[in-house]
């Protein structure tokens, strides 16, 4: 089973699952998965902590960090900023000392962070899983969650344009239970994987999730992997039939994104 343990990140302790095998037992890979954020984590841990043990029970080595101000690391959410986790993924990559086989797989918005890191390491493969494919989705979903939660003060409905000009001006808004920092919406805004195709990537897997049978990927998710293929970036796709566990309201099982997954994961 996956251990639990803490890094030393840039701000704090930061919480990690994973299996780190003994040195000496070549070949084996080397996976950082990036998990979604928020609610979305929670929902996902017993999935991703699944993927993770049956990564490492592959023999390879596998490690899940919680970034700054998420999960069980220290900080609060409404201190987080993309460079810190940006250095808090530096301080894990570098425990798994991948050297030139580093592989990512990033769930959600985890996906946007998986394509950041890509742009910056040699990566072998990066597997994304239902992803979001810029984070203005993120910061939008975000923002759905207030409105549909909250009123002002005098009764009146906030509105997204007054939401954002909070945002802008420096407030930190209360979301279901998070605080999203004004530097944090501009930080998810940078993010994108159209802007950001993985060029360098050898091989990238994109797996959705679809309610039911004989349903195909998203068109928005077409059009980033029909752009990607036309600047060269080996990509491949699949669709499951399953829950959408990551925003369900009781945790749901999802065996078969594992199963999809560690089909690139055998050899």
């Amino acid at each position: 089973m996956p251990q639990a343990f803490f890094l030393d990140g840039v701000a704090g302790k930061l919480f990690c699952t994973g299996m780190l095998h003994e040195q000496g037992k070549q070949p084996r890979r080397k996976v950082l998965i990036l998990p979604p954020f928020a609610e979305e984590m929670n929902k996902s841990r017993h999935i991703l902590a699944a993927l993770a043990a049956a990564i490492g029970d592959a023999g390879h080595d596998v490690l899940m960090p919680d970034l700054f101000g998420t999960g069980d690391s220290a900080g609060d959410f409404s201190e987080a900023t993309l460079d810190t986790w940006r250095a808090d993924l530096e301080v894990a990559i570098e425990r798994l000392e991948p050297r030139d086989s580093l592989e990512l797989i990033g769930l959600r918005a985890g996906a946007l962070l998986a394509a950041d890191i890509a742009g910056r390491h040699k990566v072998r493969s990066m597997t994304l899983l239902q992803p979001l494919v810029d984070g203005k989705q993120q910061l939008t979903q975000m923002l759905r969650l207030r409105l549909a939660g909250g009123l002002m003060g005098r009764g009146e409905k906030e509105t997204a344009a007054q939401l954002r000009q909070r945002l802008a001006a420096g407030e930190c808004l209360e979301i279901a239970g998070y605080g999203l920092s004004g530097r944090l919406a501009t930080d998810l805004e940078q993010l994108g994987l159209e802007k950001s195709p993985p060029v360098g990537v050898e091989q990238v897997h994109w797996i959705e999730v679809i309610p039911q049978p004989d349903r195909s990927l998203m068109p928005v998710s077409q059009r980033v992997i029909d752009g990607w293929r036309e600047k060269d970036v080996a990509i491949d796709s699949a669709v499951i039939v399953c829950d959408q566990f990551w925003a369900t309201q009781e945790i749901a099982p999802c065996r078969a994104i594992v199963d999809e997954t560690m089909k690139h994961f055998v050899s």
